[in-house]
């Protein structure tokens, strides 16, 4: 009796001391992902374009580090729907632009805009994007933003059915400004799920969910074998190249069924064209560079149509428009946007008129 004492006393002990260590290590984790906050919002400011406010970016990268995200079954992460500060998120986990005057619901056009983080604004206020733009040149829409943060093209469908199934709205109109996140989810394999854990887990010292530690570490061993070797070769490349090219279609297939016309816009990306990224070389990948610029030449290989519209040299005028690696847009970068997809909405005007 007294040996099972004896161990179960040690185990206990033994036990104890591991879970001590592992919290400590697991608290200066949280310690570090504190720390490393304000280093990568100064690494942020620093590599910003001249030509932009810093001060305002100082505070919209607070802002934005403060969405709180959620699983939502179909369209995966969103943000959950509160003020947080310069954006703010309704119940379906869309931005909020600028409340309709009374008069636009009387207008015959409708527009809605689907697509991830750069036709969302990230970073920007709700004045300075893409689609208040639109709105500025053509007073004649009524136009619905439904981007998303970190949303690929699928998610976009999956949006766009729901406005159509659940919220019962149709549109004249529908464009997609997208298509470069989908790249990045192909080649990275980015889990969400495991992303979010991961932050939740150093929002909080580990001692608070202890119990997640050993389910944590598996996952992220997982991660660790996710690399994206693959994607360096170029039948896989290629792959990558008609799985976008599927999606488009899906979602051109979608506005046939809605009777409405479609455009789609691949935007500008510090890897594509030959815009002036100088302010972010220091920060860029040379290796995820080349591999998504392959991919993009894939893809324009396959895009042979009216509907699909490269705008990856939008920005090759010698300007900084961009803000980050992630290649979100300064204002006047949103502005330049704007106008060139107003030029292919104005092309479809004209067909229907015709």
């Amino acid at each position: 009796m007294k040996k099972i004492k004896y161990t179960f006393a040690i185990f206990t002990i033994f036990t104890c001391i591991v879970f001590f260590f592992d919290g400590v290590g697991d608290f200066l984790l949280y310690a570090r992902y504190k720390i490393m906050q304000p280093s990568m919002k100064s690494k942020f400011i620093e590599h910003l374009p001249d030509s932009v406010d810093k001060a305002f970016y100082s505070n919209s990268f607070d802002d934005t580090n403060k969405f709180i995200y959620q699983n939502v079954p179909f369209l995966g992460r969103t943000i959950t729907s509160g003020n947080y500060g310069i954006y703010e998120i309704d119940g379906y986990s869309h931005r909020v632009f600028k409340k309709m005057e009374s008069n636009d619901f009387d207008k015959e056009k409708s527009l809605l805009i689907l697509g991830s983080s750069q036709s969302f604004g990230y970073y920007n206020d709700v004045s300075d994007t893409i689609s208040e733009e639109i709105k500025r040149i053509l007073p004649g829409y009524t136009i619905d933003n439904y981007s998303m943060p970190g949303t690929n093209l699928d998610d976009n469908l999956m949006d766009w059915y729901r406005v159509a199934n659940v919220e019962n709205k149709k549109y004249n109109l529908v464009v997609i400004i997208n298509g470069n996140f989908s790249h990045y989810k192909e080649c990275l394999g980015i889990d969400y799920n495991f992303f979010e854990t991961l932050i939740d887990k150093y929002r909080l010292p580990a001692i608070v969910s202890i119990g997640n530690i050993i389910k944590i570490k598996a996952l992220q061993n997982k991660a660790i074998q996710n690399e994206n070797i693959f994607c360096e070769l170029p039948e896989y490349q290629d792959v990558a190249a008609k799985r976008v090219l599927d999606r488009w279609n899906r979602l051109i297939n979608f506005g046939k069924e809605q009777g409405s016309d479609v455009l789609i816009f691949i935007p500008p990306t510090v890897w594509s064209g030959k815009a002036n990224v100088e302010n972010l070389q220091p920060l860029l990948n040379e290796k995820y560079k080349k591999i998504y610029s392959s991919i993009n030449n894939a893809i324009y290989s396959k895009v042979n149509n009216e509907v699909i519209v490269n705008l990856t040299n939008a920005f090759d005028d010698g300007a900084q428009y961009f803000l980050d690696v992630s290649s979100h847009f300064t204002p006047e970068g949103s502005a330049l946007l704007a106008k060139d997809i107003v030029k292919h909405i104005e092309k479809i005007e004209h067909k229907v008129s015709d």
